[in-house]
């Protein structure tokens, strides 16, 4: 059975057997379960903070990559005037790709899809983000991070979102970036992973992924 929002009682009004049976059922899932968005907020129109809503087939959580991780199923919960995603949603490739390029750009040479997510968050996301890089033909600084879209506008530069390392040519290492990102607009919103390289030199990115979790 799926959940079922309970009969509003007044003072005096008989408790039905139906009415048990609702509470019963209720009860067992643990949780609101509705199919997606659209359908908990038609049966939830007020609400209430701390509310937590489960979708079995989300319309807002997607991904883009070599393989995407987004859960037939997600957990949502209301942070007083939004609904969050606070489910994990990653995207991952094995493709490799290199930029030579002096400012941050989603589009590598020979790197198939980008790793992106998109999500329903809060002002706060936790963000993920890892690859394995090398630079040639020259030690430079290299640079990973993430873009935000849809309802926020952010780009990687002069901000939290960016991790850089110094990098010796030809030497292969693993660039991390573990980081709670605030000031973001609530609303859906799409993460997707940059790329720099510097001083001219080429850039080599593979085992790229990104993980997104918002924050109630």
């Amino acid at each position: 059975m799926a959940w079922t929002n309970p009969t509003t009682r007044s003072a005096g009004d008989a408790i039905l057997a139906s009415d048990q049976n609702i509470w019963v059922n209720n009860f067992r899932m643990g949780q609101p379960v509705f199919t997606n968005e659209a359908a908990r907020d038609a049966a939830l129109t007020s609400p209430e903070e701390g509310m937590v809503a489960y979708l079995t087939t989300s319309t807002v959580a997607t991904a883009t990559g070599g393989v995407m991780s987004v859960p037939t199923g997600i957990t949502t919960i209301y942070n007083g005037s939004a609904w969050v995603c606070i489910t994990p949603v990653s995207a991952f490739t094995t493709t490799t790709g290199t930029t030579t390029s002096g400012s941050f750009t989603s589009t590598l040479t020979s790197g198939g899809t980008n790793p992106s997510v998109t999500l329903a968050t809060g002002t706060t996301a936790l963000v993920m983000l890892s690859a394995n890089a090398s630079v040639n033909p020259a030690p430079t600084t290299i640079y990973v991070g993430a873009a935000v879209s849809g309802a926020t506008t952010l780009s990687p530069g002069g901000n939290s979102l960016a991790a850089y390392v110094g990098m010796s040519a030809g030497y292969l290492g693993t660039m991390t970036f573990v980081r709670v990102i605030t000031g973001l607009t609530a609303g859906t919103n799409t993460f997707t992973m940059q790329y720099q390289s510097g001083a001219g030199n080429t850039a080599s990115y593979n085992e790229r992924s990104i993980t997104v979790q918002g924050i109630a």
